[in-house]
């Protein structure tokens, strides 16, 4: 009979360990294994958890550098900021352009052409916008602001605050209260005559300080313009790269919820932020044009202050009115009354008709969550929290309400709020 050979001595030596069949434990066989076992993730966590504790320690011990290295950090990175601000603003219109374009053939095909022709036409158009501006509103205002000046000068108001504030300093001399300041002040001409010289190094120091920051802020201006330029031309780029950073952080059901949080979250921003902005521009046009009709006093500068305050939500128009309103007193009493009952139906046409119309309730909050939100951010972050401060509140809101209605769904529970009251 003839054996078959014998093939166990040509193979490999089989080394992977025999465990007796009363041990239970789970060896990983894998290098996957090993690093997806639950004892590395929770040394994983531990260390990350070590690694926060040494970094909050350490920025308790040196917050005074800390914040300093912080605040140098914001100062470096702000045309950066400014650059996304602008950008950010500005692709709204990029896109109404776009799909203007997007009616030729040849363009539609050609997308860097497309994009190229529609950010030039976009800068043209704000630059064009801010030229206007400077070259025609900015010395009707100079020239309401001297005006103005001159007339409070000369009026009976001006003679009577003077005289009254006269009045107030002799009875605080009477009473033996003085200010140092106000007595010294022959002493320091007779200074500055002697010595002129100090006096001209003091001012030349003023102007080279002025002209160093005048050059610092056109700097910024210039690199947040580039920044923004590049920003719109590779938009779809940067985006797909965020995008591709969040899926491969984390799992593909989170990565999607997160991309969905991030999508709603521009839509109130955007929306909210490109309709406030143009519903503030058509509040200043027509109030300047109903000024003009009624032939009231200083109306480049009243309008481009009601414009400016309609940009923040509830308050705003209180904000630009009362101020308007007092300058016209002074000037004329009939004036500022024609002007109040003019803001107010101006106003109730913007609440009602125009700012729904525009907006569309982006937000979706209430009355009470805008005055709450305008009054919060406005404490903490001054004008710009009172102008960003509904669509944060809009997106905290939106999460709470998604969260809400996905655990009330999960308890087979109604979601409208009616079924509650």
């Amino acid at each position: 009979m003839q054996q078959t050979p014998d093939n166990s001595a040509s193979k490999p030596a089989d080394k992977t360990p025999q465990y007796k069949s009363g041990d239970n434990r789970r060896l990983p066989k894998r290098v996957d294994d090993l690093f997806n076992s639950r004892q590395l993730i929770k040394s994983f966590y531990l260390f990350m958890t070590g690694l926060l504790l040494i970094i909050a320690f350490f920025i308790v011990q040196n917050l005074a550098s800390v914040i300093n290295g912080w605040q140098n950090l914001v100062t470096l990175a702000q045309p950066f900021i400014w650059g996304i601000c602008i950008a950010y603003v500005l692709t709204p219109l990029l896109k109404m352009i776009e799909r203007s374009l997007c009616k030729s053939k040849f363009l539609m095909r050609h997308f860097n052409t497309r994009r190229a022709i529609g950010i030039i036409i976009t800068l043209g158009i704000v630059s064009l916008g801010l030229g206007v501006f400077f070259s025609m509103v900015i010395p009707e205002i100079v020239s309401s602001v001297i005006t103005l000046f001159n007339t409070l000068t000369n009026s009976t108001s001006y003679d009577w605050l003077r005289e009254y504030l006269g009045n107030i300093l002799d009875k605080l001399s009477e009473l033996g209260i003085t200010d140092a300041t106000m007595e010294d002040i022959p002493g320091q001409i007779s200074e500055y005559l002697e010595n002129p010289g100090e006096y001209l190094a003091g001012m030349l120091h003023y102007i080279q300080h002025f002209f160093v920051t005048a050059g610092m802020s056109l700097k910024n201006i210039l690199v947040a313009i580039i920044v923004s330029i590049y920003l719109m031309i590779g938009k779809e780029t940067f985006l797909a790269q965020s995008r591709k950073i969040v899926y491969a952080c984390a799992e593909t059901k989170h990565a999607e919820h997160f991309l969905d949080f991030c999508n709603r979250t521009n839509r109130i921003f955007s929306g909210f932020i490109s309709g406030k902005l143009l519903d503030s521009l058509i509040i200043g046009i027509l109030c300047f044009i109903l000024m003009n009709i009624l032939r009231l006093d200083y109306a480049m500068l009243i309008s481009l202050i009601i414009g400016v305050t309609n940009v923040i939500p509830f308050f705003g128009p209180f904000i630009g009115a009362i101020p308007s309103i007092l300058l016209l007193l002074i000037i004329s009493p009939k004036q500022a009354m024609i002007f109040a009952v003019m803001v107010l139906a101006l106003q109730q046409f913007d609440g009602n008709i125009l700012d729904p119309k525009i907006l569309g309730g982006a937000t979706g909050l209430t009355s009470f969550w805008v005055i709450f939100a305008v009054i919060i951010m406005g404490g903490s972050l001054g004008l710009v929290g009172m102008f960003i401060g509904v669509p944060i509140f809009a997106t905290i809101y939106m999460v709470t309400k998604n969260v809400v209605e996905k655990r009330l769904r999960k308890k087979k529970l109604p979601v409208d709020t009616q079924s509650y009251k």
